[in-house]
């Protein structure tokens, strides 16, 4: 019985040194990386590869990517804010999220139109009712300002609001 035991301390004490000696070596990971023709910053498929291949105009004296943790967090539509997308106008009411449920076009006596669009929009606190009226065509200058807000006052919903572009 003494023996028994006296081989299972044994054996546990051998186990345990190689479990120690593998958790402490130096990972082995030197292998020469496969050669790349294509023409970039090398490290971003192998971290070591300038320590193998000569540099090249993209090699960087730092390291390639930086240690630790980053991330990014976005609050709110970042969509609204890009004056491209929406008609060059930061209104952001243009595109997919918008349904147009009343449209109608005043003429003028000089060579404009005065366009009313109601739309049903999308936002954070749900769907709200918008009344776009804006005066387009070379003379819309021209065109009144108090005549542009009356057509509004007259023909947008009461529950809508009012953006007026002149």
């Amino acid at each position: 019985m003494k023996t028994l035991i006296k081989a299972i301390i044994a054996s546990v004490a051998m186990f345990g040194a190689l479990g120690f000696a593998a958790a402490n070596a130096k990972p082995s990971n030197h292998a020469k990386p496969a050669h790349c023709d294509i023409d970039h910053d090398h490290r971003s498929h192998n971290a070591d590869y300038y320590n193998f291949y000569p540099h090249d105009s993209y090699y960087r004296a730092g390291p390639y990517r930086s240690s630790g943790l980053s991330f990014s967090i976005t609050l709110g539509n970042d969509r609204y804010d890009r004056r491209d997308q929406y008609d060059g106008r930061r209104h952001g009411y243009r595109g997919d999220a918008a349904r147009q449920v009343h449209r109608e076009v005043f003429d003028t006596r000089y060579r404009a139109r005065i366009v009313l669009s109601e739309e049903v929009v999308r936002t954070r606190r749900g769907h709200q009712l918008v009344c776009n009226v804006s005066v387009q065509g070379p003379e819309a200058r021209y065109v009144p300002d108090r005549r542009v807000r009356r057509i509004a006052k007259d023909n947008c919903s009461n529950r809508a609001r009012i953006n007026v572009y002149t």
